[in-house]
């Protein structure tokens, strides 16, 4: 784990401060987060870039879009799953 040294305005020191305290974190976690936050756009940047890249060599694989489910098929599963829940749980409780 890194160290980083910075230098704040009292302010923004206060107002981490009292973000700590009302999370019950620590100052350097409460920062930590802050910075994490701040920078999470560039982890969905650079997946961007892998996936052009990987696109341009003809590596990609593309998954065609799922059709969409029809009120049928979602009847029928919503029935094929009715009663379920109870026969697992008698099941756990036996031990099976």
């Amino acid at each position: 784990m890194k160290q980083l040294l910075i230098r704040i305005d009292d302010d923004l020191h206060q107002r981490i401060t009292r973000r700590a305290r009302r999370t019950g974190r620590s100052i350097n976690v409460t920062a930590g987060e802050i910075l994490a936050h701040g920078v999470s756009d560039e982890a969905l940047d650079a997946r961007a870039e892998l996936r052009a890249r990987a696109r341009r060599l003809g590596v990609l694989a593309e998954r065609p879009p799922a059709p969409p489910v029809t009120e049928a098929d979602r009847e029928r599963a919503l029935a094929g799953t009715k009663g379920i829940g109870p026969i697992l749980d008698d099941f756990r409780a036996e031990g099976r």
